[in-house]
């Protein structure tokens, strides 16, 4: 299938239109919407591999005008991988209220009864951390691949998120600190970004939770080849490098990768279901009036391959409460 303002299916079958949203490089672009998808239907063989190549192209694909409910975000979401579950942390279940579906992220500032969040709430702690830049699930080892982001409420002005292709960053990296690179191992944490921010107290129990987890600074998007950066806020120091020097390439590669041309700013609309790599891409949410305005976001994550699993699962360690089994 080619990609182009409108692709026709193999066989005749369903017809998408593919535009491109954000920069365009030499060989490259970044950043597209599909339309003409339709999520209150399973995902056929049609549409997964229109989605699959327009992110091999893209990294960053908008599925336009989906009202959709919980069980249809996971039944999609589970056409391209296993789904990544939401890890309990190490939190007691006082903190675990749960207000969206399972397996899905809740990423909005509304309580379990759909009010708003009170200002010490670990989730409005969270979602500051969220403003910088940074990728999902790089604190853990398990082989992430996409993030689905699904507007349910959206705030009149402020929420949008931004991106950034971090291929693109790594074709006009300088020869210097592409060598440099190459030979990196960067260590990440959860947590980072909740300490910077200098509003949560990690527990040990937290912090037994959420491990951290190297991976290196440079790697292979299988899909396309092409090479990408990998780190972003969750990244705490480069492995067996000296701390000075640790932290000015974390800056500047970071700084790279969020330079105004490698960046695409999502103005949401109501049913977007945003599509992104987090293999070689970051994004941030910018700031919105969390007490004044209603933002519900539901999140997707899946894994490239393996079973349905959480990052604390995965490693073993007894969740506070019993996990629940899928009711989709």
């Amino acid at each position: 299938m080619r990609l182009g303002n409108t692709v026709d299916t193999p066989g005749g079958g369903m017809v998408y239109a593919v535009n491109c949203l954000g920069p365009q490089f030499e060989g490259s672009a970044f950043a597209a919407e599909l339309l003409g998808a339709n999520l209150h239907e399973p995902p056929g063989d049609e549409l997964v591999d229109a989605v699959e190549e327009a992110m091999a192209r893209y990294a960053v694909v908008v599925l336009r005008d989906q009202q959709i409910d919980d069980a249809e975000q996971v039944r999609f979401a589970r056409a391209f991988g296993p789904l990544e579950l939401p890890p309990h942390m190490g939190m007691r279940p006082a903190a675990m209220k749960v207000r969206v579906g399972y397996g899905l992220y809740d990423i909005s500032n509304l309580d379990a009864d759909g009010n708003f969040l009170p200002e010490d709430s670990l989730r409005l702690i969270f979602n500051k951390g969220n403003e910088n830049f940074h990728t999902d699930s790089s604190f853990n080892t398990l082989p992430t691949k996409w993030s689905m982001l699904s507007a349910r409420v959206l705030p009149p002005s402020g929420g949008d998120t931004e991106f950034c292709d971090a291929r693109a960053a790594w074709d006009a990296l300088p020869g210097e600190l592409r060598e440099r690179a190459r030979e990196a191992t960067a260590e990440h944490w959860l947590w980072k970004t909740r300490v910077d921010a200098g509003k949560m107290q990690i527990s040990e129990e937290m912090r037994n939770a959420m491990p951290p987890a190297r991976h290196p600074v440079v790697r292979t998007i299988s899909e396309s080849g092409r090479r990408s950066l990998y780190l972003g806020a969750h990244v705490t120091h480069i492995v067996d490098w000296p701390r000075d020097e640790s932290d000015r390439f974390i800056a500047a590669i970071n700084g790279h990768i969020a330079r105004p041309e490698f960046r695409y700013v999502h103005k949401w609309r109501l049913g977007d279901l945003i599509v992104w790599d987090n293999r070689c891409t970051l994004h941030r949410a910018t700031p919105y009036e969390v007490f004044r305005h209603k933002r519900d976001m539901r999140r997707a994550t899946i894994n490239e391959y393996g079973p349905e699993v959480s990052s604390t699962t995965a490693l073993g360690i007894p969740p506070p409460k019993v996990e629940l089994t899928s009711p989709y």
